[in-house]
């Protein structure tokens, strides 16, 4: 089963991961983890941890973070270039996180990083403009 982690700024992560444990009426299992980038954090440091967490991941992981170029992003990249399996998403939106949750055990770590992007593409609508 693929690992979502959540690499976000602050505790945006956690809060992301129990927001969507009430919409979706229980906790997300153990596939799933956090991680907290602060400003005092050492990008090759919080990689090399990071890191750690994908070796353990045999079919797969999916990264998900707040924004591109950010230290988030930017240790997510560091940590996961020499693994094929790992795919990074940034612009992380609780539309992704749902769709990362409930489609997780059906697909590849490819497939459910290439739906997690559509969905989150899908989610961000001008909703002033749609009602006019």
């Amino acid at each position: 089963m693929v690992k979502i982690i959540l690499v976000t700024h602050g505790h945006l992560a956690k809060e992301m991961l129990d927001t969507a444990a009430q919409i979706i009426g229980k906790p997300a299992d153990d596939g799933f983890a956090t991680f907290a980038v602060t400003t005092t954090a050492s990008v090759q440091q919080e990689a090399e941890k990071l890191q750690k967490a994908l070796k353990e991941c045999p079919d797969g992981a999916v990264i998900l973070t707040d924004i591109f170029g950010g230290s988030a992003t930017n240790i997510s990249l560091t940590a996961s270039k020499m693994m094929p399996n790992c795919h990074v998403i940034t612009g992380l939106n609780l539309s992704m996180l749902l769709t990362a949750i409930n489609s997780r055990k059906k697909l590849t770590a490819k497939e459910l990083a290439g739906k997690i992007e559509a969905d989150g593409k899908r989610a961000v609508i001008n909703a002033t403009e749609l009602l006019i």
